[in-house]
């Protein structure tokens, strides 16, 4: 009788339950070549083992790899493999050192072995987007129809706006291509910091939005904003607040003054249940200090070098309620090494499975802990962590986070 060796014994039982799993674990060589392929009978992206073992694994898979955390006991990786279809499929990577049992009895002269687990909720919510792209055309479509009707009045209310104002109403009859026009193109060019963001609205439109604008002297404006529900209604209310607020703060100093009169026209024209929260803030990199408003926004974070934290509070009511509320200005020292974390409530208001909010608590812990890193990395593992800290693997609302960095002086 024929007995098998605990290699093959260990190999068998990796088989069987990594096919269970969805999983393959891949063997390589030093040069990259692939010596192993587990389990044998199951194709990865319509590869065959035949087709995969002795030959080099970037020479199989086109792959755009995103390094998520380090973990001693967790994938590091999440990896976009290319199959025979032509078309990218989401996995998670876990490398496992060549020494660790039972792999060198297995497969000799390995370098490292790659465990690769399709992610299955990923790629799911990714073919669900692709199947509703024709039911959100459809519905602008319908849109279209009804802003075609309504164009006369929306212009006779928008007169005080310049020519850049009736462009915009123009522009609304593609709401998604509007969105994507109101997000920045670039930065503000300044000596003095440097910015960066990021932007996941919850829908194919969202109520978030944000700008940053060169003013007079080494000054930038920085106004963020979330526009209550989601969907093609406020999407086009962040255009009517976008071009109020681009007519109005080159003429004004004040951002108090500024938030008084997007408030007053809001609350004129538009008549829904929908109200806005903002934060308006004109940064002086000369006089090395801040003057901002906010309306109902969360507080905005200055974090500086030593790990203190200066919260910029928004104590003025929400905009849109009524057209007469009072709004104040409000003042802080920056320092350089400062950095600006600008925010809106879907990213504090992530919920674990506890359901306990990630809080601005967890956003200033996040910034101070990655405070030393370049400002993409902080920006990125800002948003790691919020995922991380969530019961689901989705946002409930959208998320933007604007991150800026105040550069030391020579």
């Amino acid at each position: 009788m024929e007995t098998k060796s605990p290699a093959d014994s260990d190999g068998s039982i990796l088989a069987a339950v990594m096919g269970s799993a969805h999983q393959h674990l891949l063997s390589l060589g030093e040069d990259g070549t692939v010596l192993a392929f587990l389990p044998t009978e199951t194709p990865l992206l319509g590869r065959t083992r035949e087709e995969v073992v002795g030959r080099k694994l970037d020479a199989l898979f086109r792959a755009d790899y995103v390094r998520v955390f380090d973990g001693k006991d967790a994938w590091n990786e999440i990896v976009y493999l290319e199959g025979t279809d032509g078309k990218p499929r989401p996995f998670g990577v876990r490398r496992i050192p060549a020494d660790r049992e039972p792999f060198p009895a297995l497969v000799p002269g390995a370098r490292e072995h790659l465990l690769v687990n399709e992610l299955l909720i990923y790629g799911a919510l990714e073919d669900l987007h692709e199947r509703t792209l024709a039911e959100h055309a459809q519905e602008l479509e319908a849109v279209n129809e009804k802003l075609k009707r309504q164009t006369h009045q929306l212009r006779k209310a928008l007169e005080i706006l310049e020519s850049r104002n009736r462009q915009m109403i123009k522009e609304l009859n593609l709401a998604v291509e509007l969105q994507k026009s109101l997000l920045p193109k670039s930065y503000p060019p300044t000596p003095s910091a440097v910015f960066t963001h990021r932007y996941i609205p919850l829908a194919m439109v969202g109520g978030d939005f944000f700008a940053l604008s060169k003013m007079e002297g080494d000054r930038v404006g920085i106004l963020i904003a979330d526009v209550s529900g989601h969907g093609v209604a406020p999407a086009f209310i962040t255009a009517m607040i976008r071009s109020l607020f681009d007519y109005l703060h080159p003429r004004e100093d004040s951002p108090a003054e500024v938030i008084r009169r997007i408030n007053e026209e809001f609350s004129k024209i538009v008549n829904t249940d929908h109200f806005v929260t903002a934060f308006y803030g004109i940064f002086d990199f000369e006089a090395m200090s801040c003057t901002y408003c906010g309306a109902g926004h969360p507080p905005q974070l200055i974090v500086h070098s030593d790990g203190t934290v200066t919260r910029l509070a928004s104590e003025d009511p929400i905009i849109g309620m009524t057209e007469d509320c009072d709004y104040h200005d409000r003042s802080a020292a920056l320092a350089g090494g400062d950095l600006l974390c600008f925010y809106t409530d879907g990213v504090q208001e992530a919920r674990n499975a506890q359901d306990e909010m990630f809080g601005v608590r967890g956003i200033e812990e996040t910034v101070i802990r990655n405070r030393n890193s370049d400002l993409e990395a902080v920006a990125d593992a800002l948003i790691t962590g919020v995922i991380q800290f969530m019961k689901d693997p989705f946002f409930e609302d959208d998320i933007t986070v604007v991150l800026g960095q105040v550069i030391e002086s020579l």
